[in-house]
């Protein structure tokens, strides 16, 4: 998907892309490679919990890329991605169902299917009705065969909740934030962080990190585990906070460390809180 993004700057047929596929199909993968085809230099990311991340271009434009996917109702979005838009930037559109009547007819629109074995099914839409049907994202690279544009395929998968947890790119985080050593999984891989009182301030830039440093981002968790005591009051109470909120977002599933599915962890103290009174 990197370097399909990137061989897809080279002739982009519109300067308006609304991308449709299920979490984890690889969109913000595209959208880096089309970024580093544009020339853009700095770390491209996923705007899931920001909503929209803009990027300089060297020809003074500028490269927008929005995601909808956790807003119902875009409200005041709604207004700036109009705006964005006339300002002939160029614009990413993830989850458009609720823009739709913003987006111009003309936009290109990407579909990406991720199959059982890890590879993609590409469908594209251009202002020229040019269509590319299950290529692979090489293939997808090199060709562009004319053909009838399935109409079925332009609105992708809605909200369905869990991934398939055993499926190719997915990732199955753990979070234990009950000492002051914080320890996050990602499948097999174990990360170690001495959050200090820095645990508030930072562990979701710590996650978003090392999701980074595996080409992965938000939407990629198919189901958390936390361990949710006993332990570090401050230290659950803020772990609680992040993974009911993760889960909630992404609609996801939530275990605790003993693999009981739960809707929110509510931690498990060893002991009662350590609170100052206040001075008189």
């Amino acid at each position: 998907m990197l370097d399909f993004g990137k061989s897809f700057a080279k002739s982009m047929p519109n300067q308006i892309i609304e991308l449709i596929g299920d979490v984890g199909a690889g969109k913000t993968t595209f959208v880096r490679g089309l970024a580093e085809g544009l020339g853009v230099k700095e770390p491209v990311t996923s705007p899931s919990f920001t909503i929209s991340k803009s990027y300089a271009l060297p020809d003074g434009r500028t490269l927008t890329h929005y995601d909808f996917y956790r807003l119902d109702n875009v409200g005041i979005m709604a207004n700036n991605l109009h705006e964005t838009i006339n300002n002939k930037s160029i614009v990413i559109v993830e989850w458009g169902n609720s823009v739709e009547n913003i987006l111009p007819e003309d936009r290109c629109v990407i579909v990406i299917k991720l199959q059982n074995d890890g590879s993609r099914e590409i469908a594209i839409k251009d202002n020229r009705n040019s269509t590319i049907e299950g290529l692979s994202e090489a293939a997808a690279e090199n060709e562009r065969p004319d053909a009838p544009w399935d109409a079925s395929a332009k609105r992708g998968p809605v909200k369905t909740g869990a991934r398939d947890a055993a499926r190719d790119g997915a990732i199955r985080l753990s979070l234990d934030t009950s000492t002051s050593t914080t320890i996050l999984k990602l499948n097999d891989k174990t990360y170690e962080w001495e959050s200090g009182h820095n645990l508030a301030e930072k562990l979701l830039q710590f996650i978003h990190d090392k999701l980074q440093e595996n080409d992965k981002d938000w939407h990629d968790i198919t189901e958390i585990t936390f361990m949710s005591g006993p332990g570090s009051f401050t230290g659950l109470r803020i772990g609680a906070t992040i993974v009911n909120t993760l889960a909630h977002e992404l609609n996801i599933p939530l275990y605790d460390h003993h693999n009981k599915k739960h809707q929110q962890i509510i931690p498990i103290y060893d002991r009662p809180a350590n609170i100052s009174k206040p001075r008189k």
